[in-house]
């Protein structure tokens, strides 16, 4: 018993003692593990604000970049893509370790960090795989590449850059759609402003390689490279306004051979009278919406937004005249003219008229739009002196007199307000066309913006529409508890002419009363098309409840309405529009081009008076 008892006694203490050792031990590994996440901490921290910091000093670079590359300086669009590679791969370097990779794993953090990541692999994407070919096809297509020679625009620069344009446009695709997906809604607000910078820079990167892949692929072919092209050239006349810019006023037929382009022929739109029936078929929503004008008179076939109609209405009117098929349609107007004489500079009009006139850029659309009918009242001289306007510049462009940087610049300005419009008969072409502003259909939608279309076309038989001006505000609504989120346009139009136009203006310019029609007085035709899936919820015509023409075309719910201006008078139109999806989207809205650029703002809108 006493031995038993003397072993026990002496096991005690050291069994009272062992968990204090692993109370040591445990607090030892404790402090261990604190130091290694307090050290990993301050790594991810400091990693995370140098990886920033070398973002941030992207972003200028790239703007340089894409300056030298418009200019066609290869050597600094060169020098500053080797400057972005090294902010870009030391941003992705910092960001890409395996502590950086565990630490994108810790909830609330995470998507922060994992921000950070993609965007710096993003940027590293675009210096090593995008620029190099990009600065490549730069060296190839440099602004003078795009000048006649003899009378020609080269097209083998073209067909060189092809595979170094395609090969950069897959690289800052594939980058841009890393980025995307980023939910700058999960970021905190240090990280969400820089980023969402970032997101639409790279989305105007994109657009620009875009253009360039699509010109690469299209223009060789749409020039005559590979075989003799025609086409129809529409002048259009935004004095008397249509979907699409304004009345055909002049008609053209070009043909085009290697990229030498001769004008054929020249007509004017009025010349073509009326058909005793649609010159192509209509389909039910175009002659609701604007009646069978559209295809039985060569100056209406702009009235619908869809150019690849108007464009297959026009080849059918000039082939029922002249007995010839073309190869596509293309349109502009006065203002784009004038944007081409920034880079050509003045050109002298003729027209056989008693003077000699000189269109500048600054004097073209005033002297097109409004001075011709004072200078000239006879409508055959007013058609000569356009078709001679018209002629002059196709003549300069055509020998190369112009400055190559600043065509390309008023180019992309032309685009960019949808004064240029194309069409092609050959399926895959118009394909690709398609998808880009250039071939004037209805807004294009995606799920986080929702384009409206805004067109207006002039009612009274004149020329008011120089005197016309616009205004278009959008806005969107929380999502409210009925109806989910309210998006609300409103379209306000303004006649500026003078108070005394009934006697002031040529009778050639106010209608002189024709179709009920005070002189003087503009007669609107407005129509919005929304987005599929919307529904006009509430209409007010200046404060009060009103209604309007409802026409589903091609699935965008179409609303019309007319309205008659006196001088220096105004109506405003609010339009709220409820969608069959309650995720709530931005708003933008596109915009009949016109002799003055219409004016945009947004809307704050509440649901309390969404619908009111």
């Amino acid at each position: 018993m006493g031995h038993m008892s003397t072993d026990l006694a002496a096991d005690a203490p050291r069994r009272s003692r062992r968990p204090k050792r692993r109370s040591r031990v445990g607090w030892i590994i404790g402090g261990v593990v604190l130091l290694v996440l307090v050290a990993a901490a301050v790594w991810v921290g400091v990693r995370g604000a140098l990886a920033a910091n070398e973002l941030k000093q992207a972003l200028p670079v790239a703007n340089r970049i894409q300056d030298a590359l418009l200019k066609g300086d290869d050597s600094a669009a060169q020098q500053q893509a080797s400057a972005l590679a090294k902010h870009a791969d030391r941003a992705h370097s910092l960001t890409s370790d395996p502590v950086w990779w565990l630490a994108e794993r810790i909830p609330g953090l995470g998507p922060n960090l994992s921000a950070v990541g993609d965007v710096s692999a993003s940027a590293a994407r675009i210096a090593d795989d995008a620029l190099p070919p990009l600065v490549k096809a730069a060296h190839a297509l440099t602004p003078d590449s795009f000048k006649p020679v003899n009378g020609a625009l080269p097209l083998a620069p073209l067909v060189k850059a092809r595979p170094s344009v395609v090969a950069a446009d897959r690289a800052v695709t594939a980058a841009a759609a890393s980025v995307e997906k980023i939910d700058t809604s999960q970021l905190v607000g240090p990280l969400a402003s820089p980023i969402a910078d970032y997101r639409s820079k790279l989305t105007q990167i994109a657009g620009f390689t875009d253009a360039a892949d699509r010109a690469t692929a299209l223009l060789p072919s749409m020039l005559g490279h590979s075989g003799t092209r025609t086409y129809l050239l529409l002048f259009l006349n935004n004095a008397e306004l249509r979907a699409t810019g304004g009345i055909p006023g002049s008609v053209a037929h070009v043909t085009v051979s290697d990229g030498k382009i001769t004008l054929d022929n020249q007509v004017a739109g009025s010349s073509f009278g009326e058909l005793a029936k649609p010159a192509a078929t209509l389909d039910k929503a175009t002659q609701q919406l604007y009646g069978k004008i559209t295809g039985t008179y060569m100056q209406d076939v702009t009235l619908t937004p869809h150019f690849d109609q108007s464009a297959k209405l026009a080849v059918a009117m000039w082939k029922q005249r002249f007995g010839q098929s073309v190869d596509g349609v293309i349109s502009l107007d006065p203002v784009a003219l004038s944007y081409l004489l920034k880079a050509t500079g003045p050109v002298t009009v003729a027209a056989g008229t008693p003077a000699q006139t000189q269109l500048t850029a600054d004097n073209t659309v005033k002297t097109l739009l409004s001075d011709v009918y004072a200078k000239y009242p006879d409508p055959t001289q007013q058609d000569l002196f356009f078709q001679a306007a018209s002629a002059a510049v196709f003549a300069k462009l055509t020998a190369g007199s112009y400055d190559p940087t600043t065509m390309l610049e008023q180019f992309v300005r032309i685009g960019s307000e949808r004064r240029l419009n194309v069409w092609s008969s050959h399926a895959s072409e118009e394909k690709s066309l398609a998808e880009t502003t250039l071939a004037g259909g209805l807004p294009a939608q995606t799920d986080s913006v929702k384009s409206f279309g805004v067109y207006l076309a002039d009612g009274t038989g004149s020329k008011m529409d120089y005197y016309l001006t616009s205004k278009v505000e959008v806005g969107v609504s929380p999502a409210c508890t009925r109806t989910g989120p309210v998006y609300v346009l409103t379209v306000t139009i303004t006649n500026t002419a003078p108070t005394d136009a009934a006697t002031s203006l040529p009778e050639y310019v106010t209608g002189g009363g024709a179709y009920g029609v005070p002189p003087g007085t503009a007669r609107t035709i407005a129509t919005v098309y929304a987005p599929p899936g919307f529904t006009v919820a509430a209409v007010h015509k200046d404060g009060k409840n009103s209604g309007v023409k409802s026409v589903v075309d091609d699935g965008y719910t179409a609303a019309q309405w007319g309205v008659d201006l006196k001088p220096g008078k105004s109506s405003t139109m609010k339009l709220a529009f409820t969608s069959d999806s309650k995720a709530r989207a931005a708003m933008q809205a596109v915009i009949t081009p016109q002799v003055h650029t219409p004016k945009t703002g947004t809307l704050t809108v509440s649901c309390n008076d969404a619908l009111q």
